[in-house]
């Protein structure tokens, strides 16, 4: 079997922002433009003993070339009145995503329409060098460009892969309360409980196919967007300065998936 690929990545970023103090309040704002261009060739052989040449297998070859487009805005406020500190954040986010094979001429789109991200994050300095946070954030993670396209990737014979260009974007809800503690030489100790909720998560998934190379009957990794997760639990971690050249790295965590 010969493989031979080649392809481009375009990538474009447009960003700006803006920071003002206001007496004891910053504001912040911005607005981010994404765009990516993929291209891909690649060409699948196969050897034929009786001519001695590699041919071409059209079932196990693709070309495609991609688009992907994000557009953001956000906005956010902080500031603190004594030891108290605060930052509370909006953003809003859209994408659109466009891909065609080139071999036959199949083409994928999705559009993703405005999604709102809020974020607040609370701090609480104690006596005795203590602190207590509190934040709560949500946030995206999209499909990337081989989750997405549509065809069967024969590269490695023991993990053969498929795209969806049905996926659509995983949207994650975090809350996490943590104490901190400085102790005698700098040493730290940082104990938090967490909870974390995902919608429509990206999940590995099987299926059975046909192997255009050989004609056998193969199982595919491809992926598909489950209900829900959620994970919940509590990490421990402490920093202790043995010696100035000497530091230990303690972490605990216990969880549930």
């Amino acid at each position: 079997q010969r493989l031979e690929n080649e392809g481009t990545n375009r990538f474009f970023t447009v960003q700006t922002d803006y920071v003002r103090p206001i007496n004891k309040v910053k504001l912040e704002t911005g607005l981010r433009g994404q765009f990516r261009r993929l291209s891909n060739i690649n060409s699948n052989y196969i050897f034929n003993p009786d001519s001695g040449e590699y041919e071409l297998i059209p079932a196990a070859t693709s070309n495609y070339e991609n688009e992907d487009n994000v557009y953001a805005a956000y906005a956010s406020v902080s500031s603190s009145i004594k030891d108290f500190g605060y930052k509370v954040g909006l953003r809003a986010e859209s994408s659109e995503y466009d891909g065609i094979l080139l071999t036959d001429g199949s083409h994928f789109s999705n559009t993703y329409p405005i999604s709102l991200f809020p974020s607040v994050f609370m701090s609480q300095k104690l006596k005795n060098k203590q602190e207590l946070q509190l934040s709560m954030t949500r946030r995206v993670n999209r499909p990337n460009f081989f989750q997405l396209i549509p065809y069967i990737d024969y590269t490695d014979n023991l993990n053969i892969t498929k795209g969806n260009p049905d996926l659509k974007p995983e949207f994650t809800q975090s809350f996490e309360f943590s104490y901190s503690k400085t102790l005698k030489g700098n040493s730290t100790l940082l104990a938090s409980a967490y909870y974390k909720l995902t919608t429509d998560l990206i999940t590995r998934y099987q299926e059975k196919g046909i192997n255009p190379i050989n004609g056998e009957e193969i199982l595919y990794n491809t992926f598909i967007n489950a209900n829900s997760a959620q994970t919940y639990g509590a990490e421990l971690t402490s920093v202790n300065n043995l010696a100035k050249w000497w530091d230990i790295s303690t972490n605990v965590n216990i969880y549930n998936s």
